[in-house]
């Protein structure tokens, strides 16, 4: 019997300490997320990419956790965020089919998060956002890909009439300087996105972690402040007693060591093993064929280099055969796709010249 009692104590034990763990997990979520949208807000785009990926295995590998509702919304908002910050850049995709660039896919997104907002900023932003996935191609000399743009915009009915007539005008002209866009404009889009954002973290988000770092700062900043005051009475005439200087106890840890250590997040990539559909991050880049008005263009084969040949091999090494997402995500071959290295690996098998 009393072994039985023990037994029921030690898993309720291990249940609390699971709960627990979970909500601290949930606190650093937050404080990432915050992070996330400071950046973003300061259009910081590599930073920005360093702490999505840590954002993206804590959030993808943090068990349920009751108490906190938001989480979902807050990896479906850096879905988001992620898609427009590569908004410009044509050679990112994060969906499986090619022809979908990052706004394409931010704008489906984007549809997803209506009732975190109200509906007139909705309607703005999904505006801002079809208006710029056609532009951008169009800035970029892309017209194929605007027309194709153009086209699933219209498969999704999310252009109205008027919008369409707009886009039309852009896309024949191939001019994306026509005066109705200059309210329309990217960094208007960035603007509202981050109205939402600080809207959102007012209403959902839980700040208490970045709260009570802020009070470990401050009570830090004191202390400073007190021993220099002390330090100032002692060196007056007037001090009559010598006394001991007292040791300040340090707030912050100096010592960089434990789960949270410089060295301790490990590059490694997420897997989503819940029902996440969205990647956050971008799954794979594609070659883009540049338009130019006065000839057609033509397919330039790139030669491979050693040391992509080098890389080819590693990856192989790393992941074996066919994991070809896989080894483009870990190593740089440009522009290069799947299907171009696995065409490459089988020359380098056919001629002998693999590890």
């Amino acid at each position: 019997m009393e072994a039985a009692s023990q037994e029921i104590s030690s898993t309720s034990e291990k249940t609390n300490v699971e709960k627990t763990d979970n909500v601290i997990q949930a606190w650093i979520i937050d404080y990432y997320f915050a992070t996330l949208c400071r950046l973003f807000k300061e259009r910081a785009h590599d930073e920005f990419r360093k702490t999505m990926k840590i954002f993206e295995v804590l959030v993808d590998g943090l068990d349920a956790c009751p108490q906190r509702s938001d989480l979902p919304a807050q990896r479906t908002i850096c879905c988001f965020l992620t898609r427009v910050m590569d908004g410009k850049n044509l050679g990112i995709r994060y969906d499986d089919r090619v022809e979908i660039t990052p706004l394409m896919s931010a704008l489906t997104i984007w549809d997803l998060l209506k009732s975190y907002t109200d509906s007139a900023l909705h309607s703005k932003i999904q505006k801002l956002l079809t208006v710029q996935s056609v532009v951008v191609c169009v800035k970029s000399g892309n017209a194929k890909i605007a027309k194709e743009t153009m086209k699933w915009l219209q498969e999704q009915n999310v252009v109205p009439e008027n919008l369409q007539r707009m886009l039309a005008t852009i896309l024949k002209k191939k001019d994306s300087c026509d005066q109705p866009l200059l309210n329309l404009s990217f960094e208007e889009l960035m603007e509202d996105i981050d109205t939402f954002l600080e809207t959102f973290n007012q209403q959902s988000s839980s700040v208490f972690l970045i709260e009570a770092a802020s009070k470990v700062v401050q009570g830090c900043q004191e202390r400073s402040d007190e021993s220099i005051e002390t330090e100032k009475s002692d060196d007056t005439p007037s001090t009559t007693q010598s006394t001991k200087p007292k040791h300040k106890r340090k707030l912050l840890s100096q010592r960089r060591s434990g789960p949270w250590g410089a060295n301790s997040i490990k590059k490694e990539e997420a897997t989503l093993k819940r029902t996440n559909v969205y990647n956050i991050l971008s799954t794979s880049s594609v070659p883009l064929k540049m338009e130019t008005p006065t000839r057609s263009p033509t397919k330039a084969r790139r030669k491979w280099t050693y040391e992509e040949d080098q890389r080819l091999k590693a990856g192989v090494r790393k992941f074996g055969v066919g994991h070809w997402k896989e080894i483009l995500n870990e190593f740089d071959f440009g522009n290069r796709t799947g299907v171009n290295l696995k065409d490459r690996w089988r020359n380098l098998q056919n001629h002998r010249l693999h590890v």
